[in-house]
């Protein structure tokens, strides 16, 4: 598959991404009590204690809502901590409504990182993301059905939410519909996690609804696409004979 060139706008996102993650990079080992902080950081996200990851946001203040979008960032390049995971710790610690808006816009916001990184820099550097194997199986209904695909995909759970983000940016699908199905796509897992709160064990049932819709909404629309177009092949063939 041949990709065009990247459009211009999208360049300035990425050098000022790529900007920040220099300035980070370099700081890490310009300063050694910035490295020592960043090093207890990802030991306490790696270790997934939820009560003292809870804990450490609600300490940080002001800061707390910026450490939930960058751990949503985070998690889309590195993946130190789920994605629910990160939306439980928003909730736990902003509370249902703040906490669960929080979470659903860092989800966007991450998406988007991913999205603009494939866009702007092709496949050699969505391959250090996403296995081969997964992106060839989320490039076809992506490429196909476009922001349905990424609707249903997000909900199924049975990709990695990352992975699709990606292969929309790869497959240079419009940046306003990505943004729009991500939202919609983002936004019933957020709203699950906001109203159980602390009860996270109860969420295995509403993501294996969540799952079964999703599919059968892909399903659905596939059936749909496909007896629409052989509809429309239809009268040509009779035409022909």
């Amino acid at each position: 598959m041949k990709l065009p060139a990247p459009t211009l706008p999208l360049i300035p996102i990425f050098l000022v991404l790529l900007f920040l993650v220099s300035l980070l990079i370099g700081s890490y080992f310009a300063f050694p009590g910035f490295k020592e902080r960043l090093d207890w950081v990802y030991g306490l996200l790696s270790s997934g204690n939820q009560q003292a990851i809870q804990a450490w946001v609600a300490g940080l203040g002001w800061f707390g809502p910026l450490s939930i979008i960058g751990l949503m960032i985070a998690q889309t390049l590195v993946s130190v901590v789920p994605m629910t995971l990160v939306m439980l710790i928003s909730v736990l610690a902003f509370g249902p409504v703040y906490g669960g808006i929080l979470g659903w816009i860092g989800a966007i916001i991450a998406a988007l990182v991913g999205y603009s990184i494939a866009r702007v820099l092709g496949p050699v550097v969505v391959d250090r993301f996403v296995s081969e194997k997964i992106r060839l199986k989320v490039e076809e209904p992506v490429q196909r059905y476009g922001p349905w695909a990424v609707i249903a995909l997000r909900l199924s759970f049975l990709v990695p939410t990352d992975s699709v983000n990606f292969v929309a940016g790869l497959v240079r699908m419009h940046p306003l519909k990505f943004l729009l199905a991500t939202s919609v796509g983002a936004a019933p897992v957020a709203v699950v996690v906001a109203w159980l709160g602390a009860d996270f064990s109860r969420l295995g049932p509403f993501l294996l609804v969540a799952t079964l819709v999703g599919l059968t909404a892909l399903g659905g629309w596939i059936l749909y696409d496909q007896t629409r177009l052989r509809r429309k092949a239809s009268p040509s063939e009779s035409e022909s004979t």
